[in-house]
C-alpha cells in the first residue's frame, strides 16, 4: 500500500517538475526575445546617430518626414530622433508602437503630442516616450527623481528639424509623478497642456508642475520661455507617470 502510494507521488512530483521546466523555459525564452528586440532596436537608433553625427536633421527629414526634432539628455541613454503625426485621419500615437522606419516595434519611438506645434508657437512641446524595463527610450527618465542626479545634469538638449543643427539647452525646472486621471476629476493635469499658448494657461502650467515636483530646482519660468516637458510611464501607482519639465536657455 506504502509502495503504491509513493509511486504515484513520484509520478505527480515528475508531472509538477515538468510543467515548472516548460514555464522556466517559456518565460526564459520570452525574456531574451524581450532583450533581443530591444538590443535591435536600440543599435539602429544608435546607428541613425551615429550617421548623423553632425545632427543632419534635414538628412533624415527626406528619409521620414514625420521627424521633429532631435532629444539627448546627458547621463542616459536618451538620444533619440523625436516624431509627430498631425495630418488629419492619422493616428496621433502612431510611433507608439513603431520606429523611425514606420515598421512595428515595441518600444516605438519618442513622439510629441498632436497639439504641440514647433511651427505655430505653443510655448509647451510635450513628448511622449516608453519606460522600457530593458533600460531603453525614456525608462532613465525617471532618474530625475533623485535630485543628486538633477544636480549633475540640470539641463537636457532638444533640436527641431528647423534650426540648422543648432541644439537648444533646456534647463529642467520640475520633476514630477503623476497619473492619468479620470475625466470628472478635478485636478492638475499635466498632459492636457501641450497647446496652449496664452499667458493664463502657460503660469497655470508652471505653478501647477512646481507645486507637484518633488524638489524645488530653484528655477521656474516666464510667460514667452519656451517649455519641453518628456514624460513617461512610471509604476507608483496605476497608470502613473514621470515627466521632466525645462526651459529654453539658449543655444
Amino acid at each position: 500500500m506504502s509502495k503504491k502510494k509513493h509511486k504515484k507521488m513520484g509520478t505527480g512530483t515528475k508531472i509538477v517538475l515538468v510543467l515548472c521546466l516548460i514555464v522556466f523555459c517559456g518565460s526564459g525564452y520570452y525574456l531574451a526575445d524581450y532583450y533581443l528586440k530591444a538590443h535591435q532596436a536600440q543599435s539602429a537608433f544608435s546607428e541613425l546617430a551615429e550617421d548623423n553625427d553632425d545632427r543632419d536633421l534635414a538628412a533624415l527629414y527626406q528619409k521620414n518626414n514625420d521627424l521633429v526634432g532631435w532629444v539627448e539628455v546627458e547621463g542616459t541613454k536618451i538620444d533619440y530622433p523625436v516624431m509627430q503625426t498631425k495630418d488629419e485621419g492619422e493616428d496621433p500615437e502612431f510611433y507608439l508602437h513603431r520606429d523611425f522606419d514606420k515598421e512595428y516595434s515595441d518600444s516605438g519611438t519618442p513622439f510629441m503630442d498632436v497639439s504641440s506645434d514647433i511651427y505655430v508657437p505653443t510655448w509647451n512641446w510635450l513628448i511622449y516616450g516608453h519606460h522600457m524595463k530593458s533600460g531603453i527610450m525614456f525608462h532613465d527618465l525617471v532618474k530625475y527623481e533623485d535630485r543628486e542626479f538633477y544636480e549633475k545634469h540640470p539641463t537636457f538638449e532638444f533640436e527641431t528639424i528647423n534650426q540648422n543643427g543648432q541644439s537648444d539647452t533646456f534647463q529642467v525646472i520640475a520633476a514630477c509623478y503623476s497619473k492619468i486621471y479620470p475625466d470628472d476629476r478635478n485636478v492638475f493635469k499635466y498632459y492636457e497642456y501641450a497647446g496652449f499658448t496664452d499667458e493664463e494657461t502657460f503660469n497655470q502650467y508652471v505653478e501647477g508642475v512646481k507645486s507637484i515636483s518633488i524638489y524645488d530646482t530653484g528655477e521656474t519660468a516666464v510667460y514667452g520661455d519656451q517649455l519641453v516637458t518628456l514624460s513617461t510611464c512610471a509604476y507608483q501607482t496605476e497608470d502613473g507617470r514621470f515627466f521632466i519639465v525645462g526651459k529654453r536657455i539658449g543655444q
